[in-house]
């Protein structure tokens, strides 16, 4: 027969185990009060970001219109004719507006608008200065429409009515220039200016033949018909080879003088013939 042991004397059974609530894990849960913290440190980012862009647009603002960015001073070249008063008033006054917002774009159309004026730039100098220069036409014969004379380009452009204040010029008075009446054409033929121009440009090498040159008619398409000084013939000088045949009816003048012919009109366009017409 068996017998279980018998416990000793003074010595405790084990202890059950007892749940102690202190070494308990915490079951942790993300809270709102966190997604709050994290929203609203993005937002401080956000907010930092748009301050520190307002303050840049703000230093900008200040920077154009800063007193040392004003344009105080317009630098203008280039022009001959049109005086530097007339320029200012056709810019208008820009002195004291920001260099950095002026409108060049409105200057130049401005500009444009005066017909002594063919081209112009504009640029901004920093710190205060707008840079003006003007490529002007340039006069090439004074053009008789009915009783009115006018400056005109070899473009055909008019540029002024012909009056005292352009008796410096020293241009001929130029007769048939004018262009057939329409009511959008121009009142020059661009074609005869064009040859207008060119004529006088040849006699440029020959500036004491130039000189001699009283009266210039191109009514005659792709004709510059000419007068001397004190002579009354009529030279047919077509459209090319203006010096050589000048100085072909030059030579043959003696041989008029000397046969007594008063000459109607000479016709040179027709290279070594010579056609002419007496005077009745």
């Amino acid at each position: 027969m068996s017998t279980s042991p018998t416990p000793r004397r003074g010595l405790p059974s084990a202890p059950a185990a007892v749940a102690d609530k202190r070494f308990r894990r915490a079951d942790v849960r993300p809270g709102r009060r966190g997604k709050w913290l994290r929203v609203w440190q993005v937002g401080r980012v956000v907010l930092l970001m748009a301050a520190l862009a307002g303050v840049g647009v703000f230093a900008s603002t200040r920077a154009v219109g800063a007193r040392i960015l004003a344009v105080d001073d317009l630098s203008v070249s280039g022009h001959h004719h049109l005086t530097l008063g007339e320029v200012e008033a056709l810019i208008g006054d820009v002195r004291g507006e920001s260099l950095l917002l002026v409108d060049l774009d409105r200057f130049r159309a401005a500009l444009l608008g005066s017909p002594w004026v063919a081209a112009v730039t504009l640029r901004r100098v920093l710190p205060s200065t707008v840079d003006v220069h003007i490529v002007e036409r340039e006069p090439v014969a004074i053009a008789r429409i009915g009783q009115l004379l006018y400056l005109v380009d070899d473009a055909g452009v008019i540029m002024d009515e012909y009056g005292p204040q352009y008796r410096d010029f020293d241009l001929s008075i130029v007769d048939g220039m004018a262009a057939p009446r329409t009511e959008e054409g121009p009142p020059i033929d661009p074609k005869r200016a064009q040859l207008v121009a060119r004529f006088f440009r040849e006699l440029d090498v020959r500036p004491e033949l130039k000189r001699v040159v009283s009266q210039v008619n191109v009514a005659i398409e792709g004709n510059v018909v000419v007068m001397l000084a004190d002579d009354t013939t009529a030279l047919h000088l077509g459209d090319a080879q203006f010096v050589e045949r000048l100085q072909t009816y030059l030579d043959l003048t003696p041989r008029f003088e000397e046969r007594g012919r008063l000459v109607d009109y000479v016709d040179l366009r027709f290279g070594d013939r010579v056609f002419l017409k007496d005077h009745k």
